[in-house]
């Protein structure tokens, strides 16, 4: 039996494309590929993924994201930076973030 499609509490104030568009791949959390990463890996994972363009790349500074997610020290954002790099979620170089399509399964830690 079909469920019926739930209805938006708001419909006058349902979202749409205005300007660029980004997404959360549903794989991300379905398939567990958040699974051990810090809240702060996960915050810088979805701010690039916010602020990239389409072919993920972000030019947000590592100044201006560390004002974006609260982070104090310097050694934080770099300690998420190379989590997900090491999980072949993003890439990182001169300066450039791109996020990078899913790998097909999540690598286990």
């Amino acid at each position: 039996m079909l469920k019926k499609r739930p209805q938006p509490p708001r419909p006058d104030r349902v979202r749409s494309i205005h300007g660029t568009f980004s997404w959360i791949d549903h794989r991300f959390l379905r398939q567990g590929f958040d699974q051990g990463l810090t809240r702060v890996e996960i915050l810088l994972y979805f701010v690039l993924i916010a602020v990239s363009n389409s072919d993920g790349v972000s030019f947000y500074s590592d100044e201006r994201l560390a004002e974006v997610l609260e982070i104090r020290y310097s050694h934080e954002l770099t300690g998420a930076r190379d989590e997900l790099a090491a999980r072949d979620l993003i890439t990182f170089k001169d300066g450039v973030y791109q996020v990078l399509e899913l790998p097909p399964g999540p690598q286990r830690y």
